[in-house]
């Protein structure tokens, strides 16, 4: 969404507002209470209001990028179980536990019928920024639907010649968003900069943001692409915007190898060390050039931080040869001796917790080896990813034969919650939470002295960060005997903890939180964070009431941070039952553009053809702490992660 008014930021304070709205709406950001107002100083752009952590190295900011597959939200809006009261018009009647209720989730006679025709009418003539960015992104991510606009591609390319900027680049992603085919060839000439993607632009050349936008879009295209022509004709063209020996802007090369990473091509067996296939060729090429990239003298360490993690990514399912040699570049540069920069060996932490797994074969026994000796050294920042590292590889299951690394890992991460800094023991809790996790998804024995610890450390943490990160932990490991306490934090106290108290409550499933947890939902006006936090956790444990309170608080409130909290929250919690209400809200042009613009977002949500956000797959192991302006803006809130 466009910059915020003066006037609008001087109603909302803190609660909403920030420096910057952008391109339809902030991503969820970093930090449990999110704001739907963007950036604010010091901090990742939903940290509104000075709520999270504003620390780089705080763990809240890794958990923001990546909860999204362990909350898995949609999942759990789409097989709601019960519904504590609400609206009578909104009954839809007793199911069995677990049972998945028809209608939920919004069909495509609804999209079509109502949905994609209020937010096309909201199109026309549209002058507000915040409407015209909103209702892009929205029909973007519900996409084409049968019945509907005939050529929904073609509409929105015809925004991108839009004079303003963020209208322009939402244009673009938009293509991606929606994952449609028929731009690829379009996206590609913006990215590359050709005649034809400046004449689609109206511009004498493709403004920078706009090529790197580009290319996020035809990564996404490539993604979701089913037919093989059209995934290898999104990597051709990303390779070509990777001109080795050249230095382009860094904007542009990082959203490039990132979007490569999204794109793994089928595998064609060829070994590491051999002719170098064609990048277009197989994941084989893919890797290839981007090795051939870091091995480049002179490159931008701002750039090589981000490649390890779109190679580990593209590693998997090749032979062991090219794990083996993926894993002595990475130890290389954790090496004591290597003189790699900080935030290089950052990336490459971050790629080794995808990289490695528990078992004992060589490449894998290597790697946790230098994890390991990377918790002695280094900055605070690595030492805190190579904890989560750690517990990472520990609980992914190897193929080959097993041994003892989880356990050992467990033994030294719990060492560490004990016993270690106070900086220490939040990322400690965390990599034992996800340990935990994944010895449960593996059918392996779980630990009692592992969930004794985490209990015990939750009723004695000496600070908020640390107590948050015990709460997921504890949420994570569904370690029952800590309702109670974690029913308590969510009441009342530090907000970031609340949140995370009632995220764990959800994950854990604690019916017994439901009362609690809709209490807050009634109460909460002036802290739509905490609103929206209380929400989830109940979407978590399949209530559905906390739709019905805020479809309520929409219709009957007249003061627009209610509005706007209320249609912001549904587009996380709601479904085809809150479509009427979000779709009227939308066309009521006697509300302000704010609370339409934000009714179309939540539409989006709703209707999303995927089961994740969209960039999700791109926030998750992102470098955060070093991304540029494109990729992430946490003042300026006109990024890729910043954007719902």
């Amino acid at each position: 969404m466009s910059r915020s008014s003066p006037a609008l930021c001087a109603l909302l304070g803190v609660l909403l507002c920030a420096p910057a709205w952008s391109h339809g709406g902030v991503y969820r950001g970093p930090g449990a209470t999110v704001g739907p107002g963007g950036a604010s100083g010091g901090g990742p752009s939903s940290n509104t209001g000075g709520l999270a952590d504003s620390d780089p190295a705080a763990w809240s900011q890794w958990w923001s990028f990546n909860r999204d597959r362990y909350l898995a939200l949609r999942d759990a809006v789409f097989k709601r179980r019960v519904d504590s009261g609400g609206d009578d018009d909104f009954d839809l009647g007793a199911g069995a536990m677990r049972a998945v209720v028809r209608g939920l989730r919004p069909d495509r006679t609804l999209l079509a019928e109502s949905v994609q025709p209020a937010l096309l009418a909201a199109l026309e003539g549209q002058k507000d920024v915040d409407m015209i960015t909103a209702c892009l992104l929205a029909l973007a991510k519900i996409g084409p639907v049968p019945g509907g606009h005939e050529n929904l591609g073609g509409l929105l390319r015809t925004w991108i010649t839009h004079s303003n900027q963020e209208v322009h680049e939402t244009a673009v992603i938009a293509l991606g968003v929606m994952a449609d085919q028929e731009s690829a060839a379009l996206l590609a000439n913006l990215l590359l900069d050709t005649p034809a993607g400046r004449a689609a632009t109206g511009r004498s050349r493709v403004p920078e943001r706009t090529r790197a936008f580009a290319a996020y879009g035809l990564g996404l295209v490539g993604y979701r692409a089913e037919r093989r022509a059209v995934r290898r004709f999104a990597v051709h063209q990303l390779a070509r915007a990777i001109p080795l020996g050249e230095k382009p802007m860094r904007d542009r090369l990082v959203a490039t190898v990132i979007a490569m990473g999204l794109v793994p091509l089928q595998p064609a067996g060829v070994p590491p060390g051999g002719d170098a296939p064609a990048p277009s060729a197989s994941r084989e090429g893919q890797l290839t050039l981007l090795l051939t990239l870091w091995e480049e003298e002179g490159l931008d360490a701002r750039v090589r931080a981000h490649l390890p993690v779109p190679m580990a990514r593209l590693t998997a399912g090749l032979s062991e040869g090219w794990k083996q040699r993926l894993v002595l570049e990475f130890t290389a540069v954790l090496s004591p001796r290597s003189k790699a920069s900080p935030m290089v060996r950052h990336g490459v932490l971050l790629a080794s917790g995808l990289l490695g797994d528990n078992d004992l074969d060589p490449p894998d026994v290597l790697l946790r080896a230098a994890l390991e000796d990377a918790l002695e050294g280094g900055d605070r920042l690595g030492r805190h990813l190579a904890l989560l590292a750690l517990g990472r590889v520990g609980a992914r299951e190897g193929r080959g034969e097993r041994g003892d690394a989880p356990d050992a890992i467990r033994s030294r991460l719990l060492r560490l919650l004990a016993r270690g800094k106070s900086a220490q023991r939040p990322w400690a809790a965390l990599a034992l939470g996800i340990l935990e996790r994944g010895n449960a998804a593996g059918g392996r024995p779980l630990s009692e002295e592992l969930r004794t610890a985490l209990l015990q450390a939750f009723g004695s943490a000496a600070s908020p960060s640390e107590e948050g990160a015990l709460a997921i932990a504890l949420g994570l490991v569904a370690e029952r005997r800590a309702i109670e306490p974690l029913i308590e934090r969510s009441a009342a106290g530090d907000e970031n903890t609340r949140a995370n108290a009632m995220i764990a409550l959800g994950l854990m499933q604690a019916q017994e939180a439901v009362p609690t947890l809709l209490g807050i939902v009634r109460t909460t006006t002036l802290k739509p964070g905490i609103m929206r936090e209380a929400s989830i956790a109940l979407a978590l444990l399949g209530d559905r009431s906390a739709a019905h309170i805020l479809v309520a608080r929409l219709r009957s409130s007249a003061l627009l941070v209610e509005q706007v909290s209320s249609a912001w929250a549904l587009g996380f919690v709601g479904d085809s039952a809150v479509v009427p209400a979000l779709v009227g809200v939308l066309q009521n042009r006697r509300l302000s553009d704010t609370t339409r613009a934000y009714a179309a977002v939540a539409l989006g949500l709703i209707g999303d053809k995927e089961r994740y956000p969209w960039n999700s797959k791109i926030a998750a192991d992102v470098l955060w702490w070093q991304a540029p302006a494109t990729l992430f803006d946490p003042r300026g809130g006109k990024g890729i992660l910043d954007l719902l």
